[in-house]
């Protein structure tokens, strides 16, 4: 039965049949033929029955109908049928038992329903007619009641009189419900339309899928009704009982003014003294009760009928509680004391019963009557600013205050008075909160706006705190006050658009007062718990604003829409969409259309559409770019400002357009604020003009690029979303979910129609059905606004915002019209069905329609100009579209794969000139290889090559990136690639990258090693872990001779003591060895099986490391390889293992003599075998040996034959090609003799050498092998054997150095070193390196802690004293150090790097005076051998340190030395290198850094005073001129030392400037004089006149200028003009005002100039290098050469900063205040620039960034400032 009987509707029943077939009709009417029977048998109802029925009639709803006067009356014209015969029409066709159950039901009141003949057709309907009821809109939520308890109130407003009521051939009553028409004064907004409809055909879908309304229960059935007119009666004599004893107690107070008064008045009022008169106000607790009766009564629909005066006059007695409270100051006073504080809680206190009246003052105006005496402007005037005083005096500076500080004393009083000041929060909220409902109802005055506008714009900006300790209040209490200030900006900015402007200028200049910190400013939280700016919601809300239609608006289209209908004869079916009531009205012309002809009907619809549609598209076009011109508006004020500052600077508009950024993107996903889209849609092509102009600052293009990644970031986060989304959707069974994830996966394969999305059931519907079911908060009606005219304008107009016509096809028409009606109305079509939309659901739609308009669509246009970023002439500008492509890849990683030429323009931008470009390219690889691991291959020979690079900070980078790229690989080759990049910088020059490289090969092959090399381990694991890590050693060693001399000192840090863990890395080394010896064994055992070869080699290098790593089994496995020694492969072998022997042997407590002697045996059958590095090892192994057997006779024997056959071949000439078999016998006797001269001791067997050689008689065997091998080192020998016996000589002085002292020995190198045979020199000097590298060895051991080397001293057995020693060293720096300084400054090659090595030993170990050495080692500093450059930067640098006086006064020859250098062996007089472009002399001057700064500004003084010159002296004979190749050089490295102070900085252009003007004064006068023939007229003064003055009148005798002294003259200009440009190039590097510099040359001791300087992004040395080449050709030809001195004298005339200084060194600019001198600008001109002097001006401070503009009267010459900062000439330098 619930689902059969209807509920009943006023309209016309539409109702469908209960039965979908016949069949189940046919069903249903046995069913009841039976209960018929049984009803009459059983002569009664069944009990079963009775039951049903009793339960059905307790859901029955009772419908109660007041009766209207004069009904009566009109009714006896009827005659109506008794109770029992009035149901005879309808009982005729109901069965036995219904008919008794319609008898027998009680029902409250019935009204008579017309007869109407069944359908013939049980499917047939009749159309319905929606009834609209309009009511006045409340800010409440409205309470939902059941249909028969909402009409009876509005019933019985309804004035009813006979006229409605007329005679007809009706048999029957058909009651109305008539709706009186609307006010003048009504507004469409007031009103809600309800629509009263039939119900749905079945019990099941009773209730819509998208909405259940609270009318009905689960079960689809109304509810039960409630005494609805029972509780307003209540109400409303609540209500007038309280104002009646208000107004008694009131009268009683005024008639007994001068007594006590009544008991009543002390209940209702306070007295108050104002104005020598007496005052009555209401007190808090009757305000309570007055607030809460008037509430009740506005809910409940009962405020209309209260009188008007009774109104007005609580409005009075609430406004003298408003007229006290303004005379009070409720201000806290820091310092108060106890009395001051109970005055001001007493004042609160009145307050805030003033703010209770202002509350039910505000809640009467809001309460929707009509009457005008209601709203008193000034009683609202007083209301706001009793608000104001409470909100900006009192809660402000308590919400502003904080524990530390100026204001701490208030926060101490504000928080003992917590609750007070929380009160009157409280209550302000209120009044704001009603002061929003009475705004959205109620038409304000300007005054009224502009007043609330003040205060709230205001309250916007107060700075809260943002952690609670710091808070009085609470954050989140203060914050809702504050959203509420928001909500009534958005409403006045909605309804009142002549204040938009204002509005939006008052929040954008209000911006600076936000805070910058990012935790402080974002405090507005978001549904999701996503924090964003208030005033980023603010900025959003006024853009849906933009796009909304107000009440007005609303008002005005229909207006237009009931007009057009007028004019037409009829509408058509879809045009009665736009209708909201179906009338008596529509009924008429319904009738005249069904007399016009079908065609001409059809047309007037058409015509009656389109005339709509055109209004509509009009009326949405308008709100769309009202909006998009109001973002467009805010995103150029943002950028505006932020492009003039900067994050370092004192202006937060650049933080404030970050944060306004990230809180857009924050949003961009969220359905409720797609003014996010809008507003990135205009900042994406502002910052897009950025990039493409040709006059955007490399700061704004940095902006600009950081902005564009952030955004696109945005847009693929959108996507990354979407993906998800639609991923969980796939499972769900629902039709819109399908539809979403099928749009989707369209859209990702651009193959998306528009269509999909603006269809009627597509994602835009989805979005607004989501965000109907808040339909209460302003937030998500303006969100609801801006969609549906988003949606209506893509339809009509398109995508193309140019476009003028908008579409006309059918279908879009179609949908246009809906959309006007649910913009008209709010409402969807009852009978439009929709799936309720979840917010997965939502989100998804959203994401589809955002990548779909003109921001989601801009990404791939986004991503090219990030890529044309990277290819930028601007060094900052590569570097900052590196970052933000790195942005947009860490979001997205298959763009690589989409793009891959990104991965390429990467790689190139590697090898850029810019430090800041590389370090940005390599942290954008980094990033890549962490997306796409695939990548490491492509990459990976550039991260190599980074290693090498020129600056630190890169090359640590590429460190740390390939030690993550080694873990992450387990190929050997990969790894050893990385191991050997690594292992070359252990011996880097920066000591800081060096152990960062040793603690890295540490991490990599010894850490990993800890915890499996202990000995109980012996798991699969450890020995696959050991044997690849030995095969990565093995295959590192053998990637070159380097790595082992650089793997050795490495392991021994390693295991030193100085090691973080040398206990396990010893145990991991040990377990390497053992591991590496298996592999000996048996080579499977290691991967990749390496020969044995390579594996003894790096056996050799943990030997000479830490030789207890071995044991003697091991070396007993060893011997045989020493055995048979045959092949080249034989050979690398033995000289491994001969290596091990001689490192370990001596380092094992007792070695068994029978594998001692096998050994010795067989180096000995094999020793005339072995070339000079084994035999070296081999006579070092057989000393070694000898210490433990004690026969030293098989040496010595050895040694007496080879001596012997030396002596019989010292007559032969070996220069005869036939002795050429005899020489190669002789050279490898000279080698056996040295080699066990060298190694072993028998000084103690002389006595048997003098025995055995009859033809020597001294004392020292080493002696006597000297003069065995002397005669072969003689000038007639050939130059092969000279070389050899001269190498032995050395070695043998090296083992024994007092023959350095010989007398012959002496003479013998000195004849050599001044020879010109190379490799003659160098073997001599690698004798004294090798000699002065034992005794540095030496020296760090004694200073070590403790630390010794076996073979330091157990090569050579202790024999070698101290003496010795020095005197062997003092000889050689004595003797030979002129010689070799002289070989080390004519070349660069291998015995040039020789005898610097030598150098530095000698002055390292103080054997010469520091100026002896200094000059050279500055010269050689400047090699491009950079080995030999690093070896003399770290023995300057030493030097420096322990002689810095001293050797400051030699800085200025060495200067003069590196020219020389550069000139005579380098062949390059340019005073910088290239890649990176750098000053030649920056090692130096990074020594000179580390002095004092009285010292620097000297060096830096006499430094630019080697400039200078005397023109009358200046020798031009050669071309070019010396000193003016010399000048050049300085010059250029001038420009570009790298500055570490300020005050550096300054000290050089001052003196650059000093030597302009001193010295090109003189110049200019003689170029003006005797080259252009200039001459001053009689009693001119002034400046020497310009060259262009005279060139007209000169021109003749232009000839006649002296060649020699034209020359003279330009070669002066010409140095002066690159001093100058040098000069201007430093000061807008480092951003140097003219201003500033005068200031900081008074103020000698400042803390800024004591700070390293600042440079400018994107100023780079390219242009200065080139202006200094222009100017280097100035003598080429006569041309060339006038213009260079036309520009000189031009700069000295017109510049005003080329000034000569004072005797006490003042600047005449200070005193003579010209005109033409700007403090915010300088007159530059480029001496090379063109014969055209030109004025270049610059307003940047130190830090570059631009000063503040200054208040105060303009300069008295009048000329405009400019504002161009140096950035924007960047590329001139």
């Amino acid at each position: 039965m619930e689902g059969i009987i209807p509920i009943p509707s006023a309209s016309v029943s539409n109702q469908q049949s209960a039965f979908s077939n016949p069949s189940e009709l046919h069903q249903a009417r046995t069913t009841l033929d039976e209960l018929d029977k049984s009803f009459v048998q059983d002569q009664g109802l069944p009990e079963a029955v009775k039951h049903a029925i009793l339960s059905i009639q307790s859901s029955i709803c009772e419908f109660k109908f007041k009766k209207p006067q004069g009904l009566a009356t009109n009714l006896k014209k009827f005659t109506l049928p008794t109770t029992a015969n009035s149901c005879s029409g309808t009982s005729s066709r109901l069965g036995i038992m219904a008919n008794s159950i319609l008898l027998n039901t009680d029902v409250a009141f019935r009204y008579p329903t017309p007869s109407s003949p069944e359908p013939t057709d049980s499917t047939a309907q009749v159309p319905s007619k929606a009834l609209s009821i309009k009511l006045p809109v409340t800010p409440h939520t409205p309470t939902q009641h059941p249909r028969n308890e909402t009409s009876y109130p509005f019933n019985s407003s309804v004035p009813a009189n006979d006229d409605h009521i007329t005679d007809n051939q009706h048999t029957t009553l058909r009651l109305k419900v008539v709706v009186p028409p609307l006010p003048q004064s009504s507004n469409a907004s007031d009103y809600k339309v309800f629509h009263i409809n039939s119900p749905p055909k079945d019990s099941k879908q009773a209730v819509s899928k998208k909405r259940k309304r609270d009318e009905v229960n689960g079960h689809g059935v109304s509810a039960p009704p409630k005494d609805q007119r029972a509780l307003s009666d209540a109400a409303l004599t609540a209500f007038q009982e309280l104002a009646s004893d208000i107004f008694e107690a009131e009268n009683e107070a005024q008639s007994q003014i001068n007594g006590n008064g009544p008991s009543t008045r002390k209940l209702y009022f306070i007295q108050h003294e104002v104005d020598g008169g007496v005052s009555l106000t209401i007190n808090s607790e009757t305000n309570i009760k007055l607030d809460s009766c008037l509430q009740k009564v506005i809910l409940l629909a009962r405020f209309k009928d209260l009188p008007v005066n009774q109104i007005c006059k609580i409005q009075d007695l609430c406004e003298g509680a408003l007229v006290s409270a303004d005379l009070l100051d409720i201000r806290i006073e820091p310092g108060w004391g106890s009395d001051e504080i109970s005055d001001w809680v007493e004042k609160a206190e009145s307050v805030d019963a003033a703010l209770r009246s202002a509350r039910t003052v505000l809640r009467i105006m809001a309460g929707g009557r009509d009457e005008k005496q209601l709203y008193s402007e000034e009683l609202l005037q007083k209301i706001l600013s009793l608000l104001y005083k409470v909100l900006d005096t009192c809660v402000s500076p308590v919400v502003e205050s904080r524990t530390s500080g100026t204001e701490s004393s208030v926060f101490d009083i504000a928080s003992a008075q917590k609750k007070v000041i929380l009160q009157l929060l409280h209550n302000a909220t209120k009044i704001m909160q009603l002061l929003l409902e009475l705004l959205t109802k109620v038409d304000l005055a300007e005054a009224t706006i502009t007043s609330i506008e003040f205060f709230v714009i205001r309250l916007l900006f107060v700075e809260n705190a943002h952690i609670e300790k710091e808070s009085v209040l609470g954050i989140h209490k203060f914050e809702s006050i504050r959203r509420i200030a928001m909500n009534l900006t958005a409403q006045l900015f909605l309804r009142y658009p002549e204040q938009r402007k204002f509005i939006l200028d008052e929040v954008l200049v209000s911006l600076q007062k936000l805070p910058i910190n990012r935790q402080q400013a974002r405090q507005y939280k978001l549904e999701d718990g996503t924090n964003i700016q208030l005033v980023s919601a603010l900025l959003m809300r006024l853009v849906h604003s933009c796009a909304t239609r107000s009440a007005s608006q609303l008002a005005k289209r229909r207006k237009i829409t009931s007009d057009e209908n007028a004019s037409a004869p009829a509408p058509s079916s879809a045009g009665r969409e736009f209708e909201n009531s179906g009338s008596e009205d529509s009924e008429h012309s319904s009738d005249v259309e069904n007399k016009n002809h079908p065609e001409d009907r059809t047309e007037r619809n058409r015509k009656n559409g389109l005339s709509s549609i055109a209004h509509l598209g009009n009326d949405v076009r308008l709100l769309y770019d009202a909006a998009g011109s109001n973002a467009q508006y805010i995103i150029e004020f943002f950028v505006s400002r932020a492009s003039t500052a900067s994050r370092t600077g004192d202006q937060p508009h650049r933080h404030l357009l970050d944060m306004f950024v990230g809180d857009l993107v924050s949003v961009l996903n969220f359905p409720d604020w797609p003014a996010s889209e809008l507003l990135l849609r205009a900042l994406f092509a502002r910052m897009e003009r950025i990039t493409r102009s040709d006059k955007s600052t490399a700061p704004m293009k940095n902006m600009a690029l950081e902005v564009l990644g952030t955004a696109g970031s945005a847009i693929l986060d959108v996507i990354t979303n979407a993906r998800q989304m639609a991923k969980s959707l796939e499972a769900e069974d629902s039709e819109l979910s399908a539809t979403l994830v099928q749009s989707f996966e369209d859209h990702l394969a651009n193959q998306l129609e528009d269509r999909a999305l603006l269809s009627w059931t597509g994602s835009y519907r989805a979005v607004l059905e989501y965000l109907g079911r808040s339909s209460s908060d302003l937030q998500t009606i303006g969100a609801q606004g801006y969609h549906l005219t988003q949606w209506t304008k893509l339809i009509l107009w398109g995508t193309n915002s140019t476009s003028t016509n908008f579409q006309t096809s059918p279908v879009q028409l179609e949908l246009a019209k809906k959309l006007s009606h649910v913009a008209s109305s709010g409402k969807w079509f009852s009978a439009d069905d929709f799936d309720s939309v979840s917010g997965t659901q939502c989100r998804l739609a959203y994401s589809l329609t955002i990548l779909n308009m003109g921001f989601g669509r801009a990404f791939n246009q986004i991503f090219q100009i990030l890529l044309r970023a990277v290819r930028s002439d601007q060094t900052t500008v590569r570097s900052r579209g590196l970052k933000s492509v790195t942005q947009m890849l860490e979001k997205d990683p298959t763009l690589l794969d989409r793009m891959p030429h990104v991965i390429k323009l990467i790689i190139n931008s590697a090898s850029d000139q810019s430090p800041m470009v590389r370090d940005s390219s390599l942290t954008l690889i980094g990033k890549c290889i962490v997306l796409q691991p695939t990548l490491e291959a492509q990459v990976m020979e550039t991260v190599l090559a980074f290693t090498n690079d020129a600056a630190v900070s890169i090359r640590k980078h590429s460190m740390k990136l390939l030690k993550d790229m080694y873990l992450r690989n387990k190929s050997q080759k990969t790894r050893a690639e990385i191991s050997e990049s690594l292992l070359h910088r252990v011996d880097d020059l920066d000591e800081g990258v060096a152990d960062l490289a040793r603690q890295m090969v540490e991490d990599i092959w010894l850490v990993p090693l800890w915890n499996l090399s202990s000995v109980q381990n012996s798991s699969v694991e450890r020995e696959l872990v050991l044997k690849d890590q030995v095969a990565l050693m093995i295959r590192t060693i053998q990637r070159g001779e380097r790595m082992s001399q650089l793997l050795q000192p490495l392991l021994l840090q390693a295991l030193g003591s100085k090691s973080k863990n040398p206990d396990a890395n010893t145990i991991a080394c040990k377990a390497m060895v053992a591991a590496a010896f298996q592999g000996i064994i048996d080579t499977t055992e290691l991967p990749d099986r390496p020969e044995q070869g390579s594996i003894l080699q790096t056996l050799t290098v943990f030997s000479r490391a830490c030789p207890k790593l071995f044991t003697q089994s091991q070396l007993e496995y060893l011997q045989p390889y020493i055995a048979n020694l045959s092949t080249a492969d034989d050979l690398n072998i033995f000289r491994s293992v001969v290596v091990i022997l001689r490192c370990v042997m001596p380092t094992l407590p007792a070695m068994q003599k029978d594998f001692l002697k096998q050994v010795q045996e067989d180096l000995l059958r094999n020793i005339t075998k072995l070339a000079k590095a084994e035999l070296d090892e081999v006579v070092s192994c057989l000393w070694t040996i000898n210490s433990s057997l004690g026969n030293i006779e098989k040496l010595v024997n050895m040694e007496i034959n080879v001596l012997h056959k030396l002596y019989s071949s010292r007559l032969v000439d070996f220069a005869d090609a036939k002795q050429s078999s005899e020489l190669l016998k002789l050279k490898r006797l000279i080698l056996l003799a040295g080699h066990f001269a060298k190694h072993c001791n028998f000084e103690s067997q002389s006595e048997k050498f003098s025995g055995k050689l009859s033809w020597w008689a001294g004392t020292s065997v080493a002696e006597c092998v000297i003069d065995s091998i002397k005669p072969y080192a003689a000038k007639h020998q050939p130059v092969s054997l000279r070389s050899v016996a001269m190498d032995n000589i050395g070695m043998i002085c090296q083992a024994w150095p007092k023959n350095f002292n010989r007398t012959e020995i002496t003479l013998m190198f000195q004849y050599v070193l001044k020879d010109d045979d190379p490799e003659l020199q160098r073997i001599v000097l690698s004798s004294f390196r090798d000699f002065f590298t034992v005794q540095d060895h030496q020296i760090e051991v004694k200073v070590s802690s403790g630390e010794r080397d076996p073979l330091a001293h157990g090569k050579l057995g202790g024999s070698m004293t101290a003496s010795d020693n020095d005197g062997a060293a003092a000889l050689i720096a004595q003797c030979f150090l002129k010689d070799i300084l002289r070989i080390a400054l004519s070349g660069q090659g291998s015995y040039a790097l020789t005898a610097t090595e030598v150098i530095a030993s000698i002055t390292r170990q103080g054997l010469v005076h520091p100026k002896e050495c200094g000059p050279a080692l500055v010269a050689l500093e400047t090699s491009a051998n950079p080995k030999i450059a690093e070896v003399a930067f770290q023995q300057h640098r030493n030097l420096h340190q322990q002689h810095e006086s001293m050797f400051e006064r030699e800085y200025m020859r060495a200067v003069q030395e590196a020219y020389s250098y550069q000139r005579d062996v380098v062949k390059d007089l340019k005073g910088f290198a290239t890649q990176p472009l750098r000053s030649k002399l920056h090692l130096m001057y990074e020594v000179v850094k580390t002095s004092k700064s009285k010292y620097q500004s000297k060096f830096l003084a006499n430094f630019c005073a080697k400039i200078d010159f005397d023109v009358t002296k200046l020798d031009v004979s050669v071309n070019p001129p010396a000193h003016l190749q010399y000048a050049r050089f300085l010059v250029e490295n001038l420009a570009l030392f790298d500055y570490g102070r300020m005050e550096d900085v300054l000290q050089a252009t001052s003196c650059m400037e000093k030597i302009v003007a001193s010295t090109g004064a003189g110049i200019a006068h003689a170029i003006n004089t005797e080259v252009f023939n200039v001459r001053l007229e009689p009693g001119i003064v002034g400046s020497i006149g310009t060259a262009e003055q005279a060139s007209s009148t000169t021109k003749d005798l232009l000839e006649e200028v002296d060649p020699t002294r034209l020359r003279q003259v330009t070669t002066a200009s010409m140095i002066l003009s690159m001093l100058w440009e040098a000069r201007t190039f430093l000061r807008r590097l480092y951003g140097i005002t003219a201003s500033q510099q005068r200031r900081d040359n008074k103020a000698k001791v400042s803390k800024d100039l004591s700070k390293p300087p600042t440079k400018t992004n994107g100023i780079t040395g390219d242009k200065f290098v080139e202006s200094i080449n222009r100017t280097m050709s100035a003598l080429d030809t006569h041309d060339l050469a006038l213009a260079q001195c036309r520009e000189f004298a031009d700069l000295l005339a017109i510049d005003n900063e080329v000034k000569v200084p004072t005797e006490d060194g003042e600047d005449d600019q200070e005193r003579l205040k010209t005109s033409s001198v700007e403090d915010d600008g300088e007159s530059l001109m480029s001496p090379s620039g063109g014969s055209k002097a030109t004025k270049r001006k610059g307003s940047v401070s130190i830090s570059g960034t631009p000063h503040k503009k200054k208040r105060g009267r303009p300069s008295l010459g009048g000329r405009r400032k400019s504002t161009k900062s140096v950035d924007e000439d960047e590329d001139s330098c």
